[in-house]
């Protein structure tokens, strides 16, 4: 396991400057180095928040929940979130392999520690609270975006003129308008590096339906995690927009 941490992290430094200067990445770093795992964890939660999309973030958050919090879940949720953001990493076969020795080794202490009925209770909590988890950090990635988007259009000198050209709104139709006159597949097929802010950005032209697509496929999917060739259904866009 250390050998691999050293291999992964010295590969998640290339193209990492910007994120290792951030404030709070580096306060997360430093509590790290002093013993205090607990708070390191939580600062490096927060900076995944700001930048969700931070490979090296997710790394040393699966390395520390391993390591030093002895979490399971999250260290397994942590490595698979890093491999998604990392999907051709030359160590991807090494962590594949250490996350499915994780989940034997766990399910199997599991096992001696409850009875049967009170495993499945288990692992049934377990599964929920990384659900919860997912969802929850899904939601920040998507806020995260349209904030960036909001505010990019605020931002641009383009639209910032002396004297607007006034429309008739009438004459233009809305976006949510032309997505639901858009033809919408009845499923789609998951491919590698997919996830379901990417499938609803791809069949509706926005990511802020990903929920829409797991309310609509609860009885298969458990949470975020999905699978190669895996079948979705895709449901049509409801009449009054989401926000």
């Amino acid at each position: 396991m250390l050998v691999l941490g050293i291999v992964l992290l010295s590969s998640c430094d290339q193209g990492a400057g910007e994120e290792t200067r951030h404030p709070m990445y580096i306060k997360a770093q430093k509590l790290k180095e002093k013993g205090s795992f607990a708070e390191s964890a939580k600062a490096f939660e927060e900076y995944v928040r700001i930048n969700p999309y931070s490979a090296k973030s997710h790394y040393e958050l699966a390395a520390i929940y391993d390591e030093s919090l002895d979490d399971a879940v999250l260290s397994i949720y942590h490595y698979r979130k890093f491999l998604e953001l990392e999907p051709d990493s030359q160590e991807r076969k090494k962590i594949e392999i250490w996350i499915q020795a994780v989940e034997k080794e766990y399910c199997s202490q599991l096992k001696s520690k409850y009875p049967d009925d009170d495993t499945r209770t288990q692992l049934e909590i377990l599964k929920e609270r990384e659900k919860r988890y997912i969802l929850h950090l899904t939601q920040f990635r998507s806020e995260n975006a349209y904030l960036k988007g909001q505010l990019g259009q605020r931002l641009n000198p383009q639209m910032a003129t002396e004297q607007p050209i006034q429309e008739n709104p009438s004459a233009r139709p809305s976006a949510d308008i032309a997505l639901r006159k858009k033809e919408i597949p009845d499923f789609y097929v998951v491919k590698s590096g997919d996830t379901l802010s990417r499938i609803s950005k791809e069949i509706y032209g926005d990511i802020r339906y990903f929920k829409l697509i797991f309310d609509a496929n609860k009885d298969t999917l458990t949470s975020e995690n999905l699978q190669i060739g895996q079948k979705l259904k895709i449901p049509k866009l409801p009449e009054k927009p989401q926000e």
